[in-house]
């Protein structure tokens, strides 16, 4: 069975190229531990936002696969634990080095707890990350 490739620009950008993701979402650099149903793997975030996060790995888990994850956030001693939900992968790309490999994951399940703790980084530890030409 062939698995089916997901076009990410098409996943995110709507027809006018303005991100679809409706949650804000900022950079972050930080360790994040991903079960699946056949390997355990340490990926490093990109960026995150209360629905979800994009871990660069070279090796992601298969779009549609639920993952534990698990994390911890500068601003609080906790670490957040949870499921989530495999939306999209990107391959390295030699001609766009500087883009990273890897996977976005949708949270499910999040604490309201944990969700509160990824808000209050989003909003009052580090500025929300735009693209280029966003009001």
């Amino acid at each position: 069975m062939t698995e089916k490739k997901v076009n990410t620009e098409e996943l995110l950008l709507d027809d006018e190229g303005a991100d679809k993701r409706s949650d804000p979402r900022v950079n972050l650099k930080i360790e994040i531990s991903l079960h699946s149903e056949t390997n355990f793997f340490t990926g490093f975030s990109v960026n995150i936002s209360t629905g979800g996060v994009f871990v660069s790995t070279h090796v992601p888990a298969k779009v549609g696969e639920k993952v534990p994850i698990s994390f911890q956030l500068p601003n609080s001693p906790k670490t957040i634990e949870t499921i989530g939900v495999v939306k999209w992968y990107r391959e390295y790309n030699p001609v766009y080095p500087e883009t990273p490999p890897g996977m976005g994951i949708m949270f499910e399940g999040l604490s309201k707890e944990d969700e509160m703790i990824i808000d209050e980084y989003i909003n009052t530890i580090r500025e929300p990350y735009f693209h280029p030409g966003e009001d």
